[in-house]
C-alpha cells in the first residue's frame, strides 16, 4: 500500500497546549483507535545518517521503521514502513508481515 499526503505540525506553547486540551472533549469523539499502544522501530546507519539529515530539514529526507499497533506479539500484524517527504509532501509504502516474527 502506497499513498500521500501533506503534514503540518504547529508548535505550542504549554500554555497554549493546556487551553487546546481544554477545548477538545466537546469537539472530538474517540475512535476504535483511541486506546491503542503505537509500538514503533525506526532503523539508521551505524553513523546515524538518516536522523542527521532529518534534522538539517532538506528538501528530501526519509524514515524506515517497524510499526504494531498495540503490543506486538508473535501473531500481530507488524508493518515495515518506508516514510518518505519531498518538497512538504510525505510518501508512504507499507507492507504488513502479518503473524511472523520480526529479529
Amino acid at each position: 500500500m502506497t499513498f500521500q499526503r501533506y503534514e503540518t505540525k504547529y508548535m505550542l506553547s504549554p500554555i497554549m497546549a493546556r487551553k487546546l486540551r481544554k477545548s477538545l472533549p466537546g469537539h472530538l469523539q474517540m475512535d476504535e483507535y483511541g486506546l491503542d499502544t503505537i509500538c514503533s522501530l525506526y532503523y539508521d546507519t551505524p553513523d546515524h545518517q538518516l536522523i542527521r539529515r532529518s534534522l538539517e530539514k532538506p528538501v528530501y529526507k526519509e524514515k524506515l521503521r517497524l510499526r504494531s499497533y498495540g503490543p506486538a506479539k508473535e501473531t500481530s500484524p507488524i508493518y515495515v514502513e518506508l516514510k518518505k517527504k519531498y518538497e512538504g509532501i510525505v510518501y508512504k509504502l507499507i507492507c504488513s508481515l502479518l503473524g511472523r516474527q520480526v529479529k
